[in-house]
């Protein structure tokens, strides 16, 4: 406000996770304006693009980007005010200290309503240009008040955070420990050892992460060394968790309870969780919505289908979003009837438990039979030679789409095309297995730890659906 910020006025933020970013974050709702986390992986171009479309007027950024920021500033002339987290000076910029310094020690006398915006936090991006969804405090405050009431998040937790805080599983996860009173340990990057020790000498109750961060994990040596039996809940959310994984991890944390979270950007973080007393028996599973959030599964014309029959997951409630900023078109399309369709292809089972099947942009239509890259990746998994596998269709003459696969193998191991094939005619039908299997030291994945198929399918070739 010092700075002559408003009330409503948009404020990015280009940051690892660190203090200072929940600081400038709380201190952006308490005024009344909105915060726009940028994604730190993103390349000069689409952050530029970020900074225009959000109408952001102030750029709060730590040093690691200085020289990013310095790139993007002689374009980025809507930003008023660059603003500096760290140490040293830097001609044009403010000291985000000496900022907040400044500032008077009083309520800034300000009303900020509930339905208000809070955040615009924007989409990974995968089918297109990013989106950028609308927050309001009310919709963050449900999601805390959902969490809570999940039995997946407890007062007094201590919960280990290597989610990025651009990404909305982190601001989620951060609002609701602040809400329900908890302790958040940031680290500032994945590191697997790093977080072994932290768990082990700060005694960590909770720690939640993409399926990829724990199948990094699993492969740190002598994991076993590391004394982790404070740690009593362990979850995942942002991507599937093959089963062959879980199954490790259980063994390694054979004291925890485990759950799986589902949500997106859309849902202020949350729609579903599978609570630990029903993680053992329902396997696959996401379990059922939070509290106030409603789902249905429906065909193409919003129909409910039958338990146990495929369709389109969507949801209302509390923490829907209020919509894509500037982007009318896609908000009704993505909001009919009130209710928001997530793309995602999922079936319900006679409790009413939730099973994400796959993306509907993902489905691969094979000489006319329908296969779900998931069911495929599943197998793949089971194959101790390989680490990570994702599942794609290319275009081919004769099928329509062949089925790709894409994997990465554990160190020291090698393998052939043939004998991946093989391993999946075993254990599948014969139209489900890959025609033809890929090896890369790394898939290409977004900050929340989904592998991007959208690159994948750039890489070989569209399949005829794109």
């Amino acid at each position: 406000l010092k700075i002559g910020l408003r009330k409503g006025d948009h404020v990015a933020a280009l940051a690892l996770n660190c203090n200072e970013l929940l600081a400038a974050c709380f201190g952006v709702f308490k005024m009344g304006g909105v915060m726009v986390p940028v994604n730190v992986r993103l390349a000069a171009p689409e952050m530029q693009w970020v900074l225009d479309h959000s109408d952001s007027k102030a750029l709060i950024y730590t040093r690691d980007f200085e020289a990013r920021v310095e790139e993007l500033r002689p374009e980025a002339s809507g930003i008023e005010h660059f603003i500096r987290i760290g140490e040293g000076p830097a001609q044009g910029t403010l000291d985000f200290r000496e900022v907040l310094e400044s500032g008077g020690a009083g309520e800034p006398e300000i009303d900020v309503f509930g339905d208000e915006t809070a955040l615009m936090v924007y989409t990974a991006g995968t089918t297109g240009r990013p989106k950028g969804v609308l927050l309001s405090h009310n919709s963050a405050i449900w999601n805390s008040i959902n969490w809570y009431n999940s039995q997946t998040f407890r007062h007094g937790d201590r919960c280990l955070q290597v989610f990025p805080l651009y990404h909305m599983a982190a601001i989620g996860n951060v609002m609701t420990y602040v809400y329900i009173g908890g302790t958040i340990y940031l680290k500032k990057a994945f590191d697997p050892a790093d977080c072994m020790k932290t768990i082990e000498r700060e005694r960590i109750t909770r720690w939640a992460a993409a399926p990829t961060v724990f199948s990094m994990l699993l492969e740190l040596p002598d994991l076993e060394k590391y004394d982790a039996r404070s740690l009593t809940l362990v979850g995942w959310g942002a991507a599937i968790m093959p089963d062959q994984t879980r199954r490790r991890l259980e063994k390694v944390f054979p004291q925890a309870r485990f759950f799986d979270n589902y949500g997106m950007t859309e849902a202020a973080g949350g729609i579903s969780t599978l609570c630990p007393e029903d993680s053992a028996r329902k396997t696959a599973c996401v379990g059922r919505p939070l509290i106030s959030v409603e789902t249905r599964v429906v065909d193409d014309d919003d129909h409910d289908v039958a338990a146990g029959r495929v369709g389109e997951l969507i949801f209302r409630g509390n923490n829907l979003m209020q919509g894509y900023y500037k982007d009318p078109e896609t908000t009704a399309e993505a909001m009919r009837g009130g209710w928001m369709h997530t793309g995602d292809l999922a079936r319900l089972d006679e409790e009413g438990f939730i099973y994400i099947v796959d993306r509907k942009k993902d489905m691969i239509v094979t000489g006319a039979e329908n296969v779900y890259p998931r069911e495929v990746e599943e197998v793949l998994y089971q194959h101790p030679k390989i680490s990570e596998a994702a599942v794609i269709g290319v275009a081919d003459p004769k099928w329509g789409e062949a089925i790709k696969a894409v994997v990465t193998l554990r160190p020291g191991q090698a393998a052939a095309p043939e004998e991946i094939i093989d391993f999946c005619r075993e254990r599948i039908a014969g139209y489900k297995c890959p025609k033809s299997v890929d090896f890369l030291e790394t898939l290409p994945k977004n900050p929340a730890g989904k592998i991007l198929k959208k690159v994948l399918r750039e890489q070989y070739g569209k399949s005829v659906k794109y």
